[in-house]
């Protein structure tokens, strides 16, 4: 009984395991793709994002440091995974303890990291909209990538490299640059800024004009998307995703503790 019991948590400490070291890979992917592929945490937006705080923290440290955090913590998860293979492959009684040890202190750790990451996905929800639109409606003075105007330049960066124009969408020639200090002043003949028109890039904006995207807003000539909606759907679903995996992982970090320290108190 005891030796069918041994056999039993062996199998199933390394089946979970091996499940483990994926989820590992997976909590590193969003990091990866949040390191290299995501706009708005590009220097020429940081700016602006250093201007909005979630819950007390600038949005700015918060994006620079997730992407980390996230493969920090699936390197850790393939180490644990790696030690409890070992242990239970090789039955060695310490090693399964020392892992099991380890694993409920990992399980701890992301009970709090889940907590973080569920007031962090709500304050997002319910500030980071509020905020932005803040900062364009007392901050937005100029249709310009220079960088002494960190508030303008910063938008125009975003509203180009992330295909969107505005926080909320734009639908018509009312939209949220209407109260701008830009509109009162410099862009009041306009509508739209530059950089919400398609085509328009870095090299091209000192010079771009369509009357067309900026004038009259005409339909196809200008994105759309407002940049809220671009930010969650790039930044808020990784955060989504990130979420869910912790759960999953911790789920199974409980039962990896249960079947590990069975397993060491079996081995003779």
């Amino acid at each position: 009984m005891v030796c069918c019991t041994q056999t039993i948590s062996k199998y199933v400490i390394v089946i979970l395991n091996i499940v483990f070291m994926v989820l590992g890979i997976a909590i590193m992917i969003p990091g990866i793709l949040m390191l290299t592929s995501i706009d708005f945490l590009s220097d020429n937006i940081k700016p602006l994002l250093d201007k909005i705080s979630v819950n007390g923290l600038d949005l700015a440290n918060i994006a620079n440091s997730l992407p980390v955090i996230f493969i920090i913590v699936g390197l850790t998860i393939l180490c644990i995974a790696a030690i409890g293979l070992i242990g239970a492959c090789c039955e060695l009684r310490i090693l399964l303890a020392v892992y099991g040890i380890i694993v409920l202190v990992l399980a701890l750790a992301q009970v709090v990291i889940l907590a973080f990451f569920f007031i962090l996905r709500t304050g997002l929800t319910d500030t980071i909209k509020d905020a932005f639109l803040s900062q364009l409606r007392d901050g937005y003075t100029l249709d310009s990538l220079d960088k002494s105007d960190e508030v303008s330049s910063s938008f125009n960066y975003m509203f180009m490299t992330m295909e969107c124009c505005g926080v909320n969408p734009v639908t018509s020639t009312s939209n949220d640059f209407d109260g701008t200090p830009w509109r009162s002043g410099t862009g009041s003949a306009l509508e739209l800024p530059k950089g919400c028109c398609i085509g328009v890039t870095e090299s091209t904006y000192s010079s771009y004009s369509n009357a067309a995207c900026t004038t009259t807003v005409a339909s196809g000539t200008y994105w759309s998307t407002g940049c809220y909606d671009a930010i969650m759907s790039s930044f808020g679903s990784l955060l989504d995703s990130m979420g869910y995996i912790l759960l999953i992982a911790l789920l199974l970090q409980l039962l990896m503790v249960f079947f590990a320290f069975n397993l060491c108190c079996s081995i003779l």
